[in-house]
């Protein structure tokens, strides 16, 4: 008899199970937390692989934003929904992909290009799939390559800055910190990218001549 068929994800209870993955979320979030204090007070989205605990929840922004978790045939947190996003077009300043799952990624790239406003960042984390850190638990940590998703972000037309690159290379401890690194030797790859609107042109200037008299 055929087994029947799911709408999760296939090793969805791999992904981000255990400790060293859920300690590697928190100190993205922390990271993330950090750089997003500086920026405009705007509405903002976050996706994460898992729930968030409750000392996770205090590393998020204290302004105004939706926070929501994958699970099956969706997401849920703040509300339940799938894709398309119920969102209106430039609505949010900032979207937080962690590890979003590669089934939908383009349909979810998508949607984060459009709710963005000119101006807004997607920020994409990603596995590095080059650090020594993978190596304690490659099953619970998938490791995309970076270069299809630099590709689909530029296909939409946002800018992506240089790699960042944070986390630990191998130990928990010892990490220094959570500053970013151009060395692509660290846990977790961060891709930032920014939605630009095309600037209006201006009518060209027209030539006067002494004594011309203008035209109509």
């Amino acid at each position: 008899m055929p087994a029947a068929a799911s709408s999760r994800q296939p090793g969805a209870k791999l992904r981000f199970s255990g400790a060293e993955a859920q300690w590697l979320l928190a100190e993205e979030r922390r990271w993330l937390a950090e750089a997003m204090a500086v920026r405009p007070a705007r509405p903002w989205l976050w996706l994460v692989p898992g729930p968030c605990t409750g000392a996770d929840q205090a590393l998020l922004p204290s302004r105004r934003g939706m926070l929501l978790h994958e699970c099956e045939g969706g997401y849920a947190g703040a509300l339940r929904c799938g894709l398309p996003l119920p969102l209106a077009n430039d609505c949010l300043g900032d979207v937080v992909l962690q590890h979003p799952a590669s089934d939908d990624a383009w349909a979810l790239l998508e949607e984060c290009t459009r709710v963005l406003v000119d101006g807004g960042r997607l920020w994409l984390f990603l596995v590095n799939p080059w650090s020594p850190f993978r190596l304690r638990r490659p099953r619970d940590l998938p490791a995309p390559a970076h270069g299809p998703w630099l590709q689909r972000l530029r296909a939409l037309g946002l800018q992506a800055d240089p790699l960042q690159f944070i986390g630990p290379r191998w130990r928990l401890a010892g990490t220094g910190g959570t500053r970013a690194s151009r060395l692509p030797l660290r846990a977790a790859c961060v891709i930032v990218a920014e939605k630009r609107g095309l600037a209006p042109v201006a009518p060209a200037p027209l030539a006067w001549r002494r004594g011309a008299a203008p035209a109509a």
